[in-house]
């Protein structure tokens, strides 16, 4: 008699939402071309072979990697296509190629060997830098790299997407951003990998692809074998495998209300995110680029609360011109007529990177020159960007929003240099928005305690929560050693916010929140009691919050802050958090138990 195998949870980092209950099956990883040590000689006549067989394994990486995009441009959106647009600047990377060659040349190397040799140090380089964003692009480096090698040893030929009969989990030790694009979407329902974080590509395909996955499992691989059973929880970024019959059902039930609820919840779309004694909060959407406008109509928001502009400068051979720019935020202003639209302007540096704007090396980027900080050392970027947005205010309701303001000095420099580009544009005679709107984040704590003075000068305040709770408590969210120490309920966040919205009360300006915790809905109530007008999210995480918003009262929502501050005690403001929402909204509390 085979004895029944013994259930066991595993914790890992949510990485996309949902659920998922089907077989096992197991990815093999693709790490293989990478990791050989072969070393191969030629003989000198046969150089210019070597040289010609390297460069046609480039050419047809080239090829697979734009097939690729065509792909996901058909089947999701022009945003996961540019990801690859990284992995063309490897392939056509000059002094990558030139080194290769160099090697094959005067070291008599193999093509294979000469280019594994090189793209190890490179990998090897990327890996160890201290940036988390700057190591996943080790991943990027990679799955390009994979793709050469296959090509330089005639295998790429022989690879093919696995393809399933029935719905299945994979469970890998990683899966590159190529292999996440080609899964069988029609097959596969869920995903686990060892590696990787939130912000990786895998996981932002996963989140667009409404996979439901989890990454960072470790040790779960050879926990299984292929057809074992396992539920994903991409909630809570739990993987249960051999789960008992008990399990399954809990899982089968929340899985039936989550697709119910998520009905419900699509009806009250056009309904106003009103508390029940009358008053109303903004819900607008965060969006990266002109193709998110259609699930931004779809999900009824009021507007767009963030605009990330880094997509028009990531990953691009030139950086875009003032009349490039004006050309996508007129399209913008047009697409939305009377609805308020507030952009940032260029957020790179710390975990973001670009290498045509040559970022500085820098020991601690997210301390270092990034966002508005770079824009004022590089002012032929934000002049470029600012002149583009005040043209571009004439053709609907723009908001300018300033990020990483620390002082009242570094507002009073950008108000200046406004004016003197308003000059520019006036003896250039073009016309501009002279009135526009301009608002600065508060996503460092000095801004948060000296919010009185800046708002005399700012039009309104945006809570940028994911690099506020990071500042303040010095934690890095996506370093796993200290990832559990990342609280959005610690007493001083809250504190913080408070100040910054008790400010822009007393100044007449209007405050909202556009960082992760404005989409949570078990801060909802908290936002909404700590005087924040308006919240932006993913369009997706619209409906939960608007229902939340509408079962609430603010008398609640006041009660509930006024409790929380005095007790300065997080788990205290977790669980009377859970309490309320339980209270007054039981179906997105059991939707998201645990939370």
């Amino acid at each position: 008699m085979v004895s029944e195998k013994k259930e066991i949870l595993f914790h890992g980092i949510p990485a996309s939402p949902g659920i998922a209950i089907a077989p096992v099956y197991l990815s093999g990883s693709q790490e293989k071309h990478i990791v050989s040590n072969e070393s191969v000689l030629i003989l000198p006549e046969n150089i210019e072979t070597e040289i010609e067989l390297f460069r046609q394994s480039l050419e047809q990486t080239r090829n697979e990697i734009k097939d690729l995009q065509s792909t996901l441009r058909d089947s999701l959106d022009e945003r996961e296509a540019a990801i690859f647009d990284a992995h063309l600047l490897i392939v056509d990377d000059r002094m990558l190629s030139t080194e290769v060659i160099s090697l094959i040349q005067k070291k008599l190397l193999s093509a294979r060997t000469a280019f594994k040799q090189t793209i190890e140090r490179y990998i090897s380089a990327m890996s160890s830098m201290p940036d988390q964003y700057l190591r996943e692009r080790a991943a990027d480096i990679q799955d390009v790299a994979n793709r050469i090698l296959a090509h330089l040893d005639g295998l790429a030929d022989k690879k093919k997407v696995a393809s399933f009969s029935e719905p299945v989990i994979v469970i890998a030790r990683d899966l590159t951003p190529s292999d996440t694009a080609t899964l069988d979407r029609s097959h596969v329902i869920g995903f686990a990998i060892e590696t990787g974080s939130p912000t990786s590509h895998t996981a932002i395909l996963a989140r667009s692809m409404k996979i439901p996955a989890v990454v960072g499992m470790r040790r779960i691989f050879e926990r299984l074998t292929d057809g074992d059973k396992v539920i994903i929880d991409g909630y809570l970024g739990m993987v249960i495998i051999h789960p008992n019959p008990e399990t399954i059902e809990f899982y089968t039930e929340k899985l039936c209300r989550q697709e119910r609820l998520l009905s419900e919840l699509e009806k009250e779309n056009r309904m106003l995110a009103e508390t029940t004694d009358g008053y109303v909060i903004q819900l607008m959407a965060n969006v990266e680029g002109i193709d998110g406008i259609e699930e931004i109509r779809k999900s009824c928001a009021e507007g767009i609360g963030l605009f990330r502009t880094e997509y028009l400068f990531m990953n691009k051979p030139v950086l875009p011109d003032e009349e490039t720019q004006f050309q996508v935020y007129k399209t913008l202003a047009e697409s939305m007529p009377g609805q308020p639209i507030i952009i940032r302007t260029l957020d790179v540096g710390g975990d973001k990177f670009d290498a045509a704007i040559s970022l500085p090396k820098e020991p601690n980027p997210f301390l270092g020159m990034r966002a508005i900080r770079l824009g004022l050392s590089r002012p032929e970027l934000l002049k470029n960007q600012l002149r583009a947005l005040l043209r571009a205010g004439v053709y609907g309701d723009i908001k300018i929003l300033f990020p990483m303001v620390s002082s009242v000095e570094e507002l009073d420099g950008l108000l200046n240099l406004l004016e003197q580009l308003k000059d520019e544009l006036r003896e250039r005679d073009l016309s501009f928005n002279d009135d526009m709107d301009i608002g600065i984040m508060i996503e460092i704590p000095s801004a948060a305690l000296i919010a009185d003075q800046l708002a005399k000068k700012a039009d309104f305040f945006s809570i940028g929560s994911n690099d506020l709770v990071q500042y303040t408590l010095a934690v890095d969210r996506s370093n796993e050693k200290v990832a559990k120490l990342y609280n959005p309920m610690h007493p001083a966040v809250i504190e913080l916010i408070a100040a910054a919205a008790g400010a822009a009360r007393e100044n007449q300006i209007w405050i909202s929140c556009c960082g992760e915790l404005a989409g949570d809905p078990l801060f909802t109530p908290l936002l909404v009691g700590l005087g924040v007008q308006e919240l932006s999210m993913s369009p997706g995480a619209l409906p939960p919050v608007r229902r939340i918003i509408r079962r609430l009262s603010m008398r609640e929502a006041e009660s509930l802050v006024k409790d929380v501050r005095r007790e300065a005690n997080s788990a205290y403001t977790a669980s009377r958090c859970k309490e309320l929402i339980a209270r007054i909204a039981p179906s997105i509390a059991k939707m998201n138990k645990g939370f």
